[in-house]
């Protein structure tokens, strides 16, 4: 009985220590490990690729969940080298630690009308939809990407409530691949009335600015690339500054040099105003960031890539799209550029001198504003018993209000008055944007067509707008006497 106790005390013991090392060796395991933290439970990024329609172009994000980068190829040749995305929003980094949160993709294949290089546009590309999440602010937003047969295209997305307001900044990087020619215009001078230089890509110096588009040709004669923006809506402005590593850097309206044009005629007080930032309420959808591709300048000619991605213009204004019968795009006499007889019985002598040359229209500059309604009147009127429509100029710093908007483009319709010419915009700050949108629709409202002068790079917007028959984005023939030339 004795040893009977003795055996059930060793094999107790026995068990006892066995639970008290296992105990021990779990607790040694548990501390082994590390902590869990957002960063290790993260959903891990995956490689993005999105294909054009014909195979030959492709837009790649590496899966890099800690900088979001992106890579462009023409066939087996790169177009834009691996290059950072910084999408930021008031001041967190939205494109650096990220969580990976599931990708749509969708296709559109489609054609409308248009004028330019041809009489229809197609627009057909592959979209993906990829949903990330900021890992520190806890921000959700979408990255959209489409490639088309001629470029690819990327923006973000970034949902928001209706009241709240913040503010997007913008530095992602294009870099151009080494051996490659660049052609551009810089900012300082004339905006972007501006001469174009050549330069090879590793002879261009940091802290050089470029207006878009931003033209290269790849080395060894493998292709050309242009970078531009586009549908460029309640934002502020893209222009591209120099990295002096073959990158451009994105920079918005606000961080753009100040421009002498702008400075002559608004000052620097206004020029600091527009330096900042601008806050934007509800949800932030940026304009597209374009790199067209091709393997001849062909098809960077002939490309519709920036009206692919704008929206069709709205039936209630336009009923025919393009083609409504007041949209009439044709020449123009201009007497600033010719010279020649002046004031009433000057106009009249040129609108039939445009009549002679087959010309559809007349521009007349400020002078109108300092005759009578009689003498408008009768200089429209002679005008269409020519077969030409008038336009008037004016100083886009006398559009600034509701009211003076819809004063002037009313009287404009009264008169008959074919299209307005709208000067002076000389800055890409969203104040300045959002002007160019506000014209536009009050003109529309009125049938009035209109040009936009001294501006900013057309973006595609003519496609929502086709009341706006152009904008003067470059150094033209006013700049006639000049030695150089856009």
């Amino acid at each position: 009985m004795h040893t009977r106790n003795i055996f059930k005390l060793i094999a107790f013991g026995i068990v006892a220590a066995l639970s008290l090392a296992q105990a021990a060796s779990a607790r040694t395991r548990v501390q082994a490990q590390p902590p869990k933290t957002r960063r290790s439970e993260r959903v891990h990024m995956q490689e993005v690729q999105v294909v054009s329609p014909d195979g030959k172009i492709k837009f790649t994000i590496p899966p890099n969940a800690e900088r979001l980068t992106f890579k462009v190829t023409l066939g087996n040749t790169t177009a834009i080298e691996t290059s950072p995305m910084v999408m930021k929003l008031d001041g967190y980094d939205l494109s650096s630690g990220v969580t990976f949160n599931g990708v749509e993709r969708y296709e559109v294949s489609e054609m409308y009308p248009w004028y330019g290089a041809h009489s229809t546009a197609v627009n057909q590309y592959n979209g993906v939809k990829v949903s990330l999440i900021h890992d520190l602010s806890f921000t959700e937003y979408t990255l959209e990407i489409r490639a088309f047969n001629d470029g690819v295209a990327f923006r973000h997305v970034i949902p928001g409530e209706a009241k709240a307001s913040r503010v997007p900044d913008e530095y992602s990087t294009f870099v151009i691949p080494n051996g490659s020619t660049v052609w551009y215009g810089g900012l300082a001078g004339g905006h972007y009335e501006t001469e174009y230089v050549k330069k090879d890509v590793v002879d261009v110096q940091p802290g050089e600015w470029a207006g878009p588009p931003l033209t290269f040709k790849l080395p060894g004669n493998a292709g050309y690339g242009s970078i531009m923006e586009a549908n460029l809506v309640n934002y502020s402005g893209m222009a591209l500054e120099a990295n002096g590593h073959n990158g451009w850097v994105i920079g918005l309206g606000h961080r753009q040099p100040l421009n002498w044009p702008f400075e002559l005629r608004y000052g620097r007080e206004e020029g600091k105003r527009l330096g900042k930032p601008a806050s934007l309420a509800g949800t932030i959808t940026t304009p597209w960031r374009v790199v067209m591709v091709g393997r001849d300048l062909n098809t960077l000619v002939n490309s519709a890539i920036s009206p692919n991605l704008c929206p069709p213009p709205d039936p209630k204004l336009f009923t025919q799209g393009i083609r409504t019968s007041w949209i009439k795009p044709g020449r123009a006499v201009w007497r600033y550029l010719d010279d020649g007889p002046q004031g009433v019985d000057g106009m009249k002598e040129f609108s039939r001198m445009a009549a002679a040359f087959g010309f559809e229209y007349n521009i007349l500059e400020g002078f109108w504003s300092k005759w009578t309604v009689e003498q408008q009147k009768e200089v429209v009127d002679y005008s269409r018993t020519q077969g030409v429509g008038i336009w008037f100029w004016k100083h886009r710093k006398e559009l600034g209000t509701p009211e003076e908007r819809e004063a002037f483009f009313k009287m404009l319709h009264d008169l008959g008055v074919a299209g307005a010419k709208i000067d002076f915009f000389d800055h890409e700050a969203k104040d300045v944007i959002d002007l160019y949108e506000a014209l536009l629709q009050k003109a529309a409202e009125y049938h009035v067509l209109v040009v936009f002068h001294g501006a900013d790079k057309p973006t595609g917007r003519a496609r929502t707008w086709p009341n706006e028959l152009v904008r003067e984005a470059v150094r033209g023939m006013e700049s006639s006497a000049l030695k150089d030339r856009a």
